[in-house]
């Protein structure tokens, strides 16, 4: 990869171990990792300006989109500017339509509101949201509490499931406390996955996945560190979107511009990919699949027509059997 990821090493692999939640945690296995890394390496490239298409061919595709969508995840959420400066946030959401669907944080706790405009209070502006009947006034220079989007408790506070604790702490000790404070607090959309829900639901919540110096930590799963809405419990504040590749449209939640679009099989990269044309992508091709030659012409046409090609795999081992090729896109 180019000069700009001198110096930052996706290192995830190195940092946990995995287990299926029956036998012992182990080391990563060399062909889980390499798909873990590919999601670093191209949510990284990604992050520092490149827009860039991988496509891969593993003689079998088992784990491979679940394993890539959840380190670019975590990449992201390690490496972005989650919020914008104060003045661009407060400019961002003074132009909301009213009754816009919005998330607070207030204290440890995360709640569902709605935007009910801009006011002025002794010449300082004030954000006016709604929360179940309730009206909050919060002062401009807090305005990075709020964002917009879905989720966050509709209810009064109550006591947090011993799980949903310990998947925090499982998380914070992968990715470091000042991080994870903002992967469990802020909705975006950094992955989209799509493919065969029912298959992927079973890949990311079939590996568990820990810090490897967190003895006796339970760990969280892969969907864990997804994020994705169907795997949280209420109120839980999502950074990706799996999608199934078999309904005709989805509404994005958040109104973000993933960075990695991670398309298991070749009918999700036929029907979607037009819809992200500004996000990288990480495309698994199914070789057992009937529609594997549909999804290798389509990927032809993307690398007729790409930019340049970029060294993504400097240090990687491609497994064997595998066939990978990575480009710049438009």
């Amino acid at each position: 990869m180019g000069s700009a990821h001198d110096g930052r090493v996706e290192d995830l692999v190195s940092k946990i171990k995995i287990s299926d939640g029956t036998a012992p945690w182990q080391q990563v296995p060399s062909w889980l990792a390499f798909f873990l890394c590919l999601g670093e390496k191209v949510a990284l490239a990604h992050e520092s300006g490149e827009r860039i298409a991988v496509v891969a061919l593993p003689p079998v595709r088992c784990f491979a989109a679940a394993a890539a969508a959840a380190s670019a995840v975590v990449a992201v959420a390690c490496e972005a500017e989650a919020v914008p400066g104060v003045e661009e946030h407060f400019s961002a959401l003074a132009r909301l339509p009213l009754g816009t669907a919005l998330v607070v944080k207030m204290g440890e706790k995360i709640y569902a509101a709605k935007f009910a405009g801009i006011m002025d209070r002794g010449g300082e502006p004030i954000i006016h949201v709604e929360y179940k009947g309730m009206t909050h006034l919060i002062p401009k220079q807090q305005c990075q509490r709020i964002q917009v989007g879905s989720g966050g408790k509709r209810t009064l506070p109550t006591r947090s499931p011993k799980s949903t604790q310990s998947d925090i702490r499982s998380i914070a000790a992968i990715v470091g406390g000042r991080v994870a404070a903002q992967f469990i607090s802020i909705p975006t959309v950094d992955v989209v996955l799509i493919g065969h829900v029912a298959v992927l639901s079973q890949e990311l919540t079939a590996v568990m996945v820990r810090a490897a110096s967190a003895n006796g930590d339970r760990g969280v799963t892969l969907a864990g560190l997804l994020r994705a809405a169907r795997f949280l419990p209420e109120g839980g504040i999502s950074r990706s979107m799996l999608v199934s590749d078999r309904i005709a449209e989805f509404e994005m939640p958040v109104s973000d511009t993933p960075h990695v679009v991670v398309f298991d099989g070749a009918r999700a990269f036929a029907r979607y990919r037009a819809r992200f044309r500004q996000s990288s992508w990480i495309v698994i091709l199914d070789r057992c699949s009937t529609a594997l030659s549909e999804g290798t012409e389509i990927a032809n046409e993307e690398f007729v027509t790409r930019v340049g090609e970029i060294d993504l795999f400097d240090k990687l081992t491609v497994p064997a059997g595998t066939e990978v090729q990575a480009f710049q896109r438009h």
